[in-house]
């Protein structure tokens, strides 16, 4: 697949604990190993992406610094053997007080990306659980979101406020696209699954978008992996069922971009 240009994807949902960290991590992993160039971006405060890539927050640039200080990214990029990434920061947390409110409070991050044009194929976006200054930066920036959504979580109410905040950014960023909903931590072939399966078509149709006909299967290898061993999952367990998951999400993503 030939990359005219940086293809920017975030993983987001307000709701937490749905999978987004799991998901951007094993997506970057999956298109490192069919040859792309990926830079991966933290933008929670929880930093746990940053830990899995075992990258530095203390005396480097993060995106705290993009934020705050408008630091091109390519200043920000740390080289790590699990990949490239700009680290998030505790600090963080506080970034609603800490961004200058001014006409670049949610451009910052689209800003400095222009420093690092024609040296990645991807950039793959953690994002925090919340609607606030780093999600709208990222929401200003990315061309596609993915919106991971747990089986067992499901908050109506909820992603059709994030919806409304898609809409918000689309004045800034007219290319924003929802790419589609993706259900993980799936159990096949019960009785729940098949009704999370019909309210994530409802859901999809409200939000304009599609379901992945792939589903992510929770496994104990996954966890072993991303949070004991900071291994990715493609490379700990590559025939575990998660694992296979990810591979045909990626494959599924893939053809989304290729057919526009």
């Amino acid at each position: 697949m030939e990359m005219i240009k940086i293809i920017r994807i975030a993983l987001a949902n307000q709701k937490g604990g749905v999978g987004k960290t799991t998901t951007s991590l094993c997506l970057a992993n999956e298109l490192k190993s069919r040859g792309f160039n990926v830079l991966f971006i933290d933008t929670d405060a929880q930093c746990n992406s940053t830990k899995f890539f075992e990258a530095k927050t203390q005396g480097v640039a993060t995106i705290l610094d993009i934020f705050c200080g408008d630091e091109p990214a390519i200043n920000c990029i740390q080289h790590t053997s699990k990949g490239d990434i700009i680290a998030s920061d505790k600090l963080l947390s506080d970034a609603e007080n800490m961004v200058k409110v001014d006409e670049r409070r949610f451009r910052h991050l689209k800003r400095s990306l222009k420093s690092i044009e024609g040296k990645y194929d991807f950039v793959v976006i953690d994002t925090p659980p919340a609607i606030g200054v780093a999600l709208k930066n990222v929401l200003a920036t990315v061309d596609y979101v993915i919106i991971p959504v747990e089986e067992s979580g499901w908050a109506l109410d909820g992603l059709m406020d994030f919806a409304e905040a898609i809409e918000l950014a689309r004045e800034n960023n007219e290319n924003l696209k929802i790419m589609g909903i993706l259900t993980v931590k799936s159990k096949e072939r019960t009785r729940k699954s098949k009704r999370i399966s019909e309210l994530a078509e409802t859901l999809a149709e409200k939000l304009k978008t599609k379901c992945f006909q792939t589903k992510i299967r929770e496994s104990v290898a996954c966890t072993e992996a991303l949070t004991e061993y900071y291994v990715p999952l493609n490379e700990y367990a590559p025939e575990s069922s998660t694992a296979q998951d990810y591979k045909n999400f990626t494959d599924e993503m893939l053809g989304e971009i290729s057919n526009g």
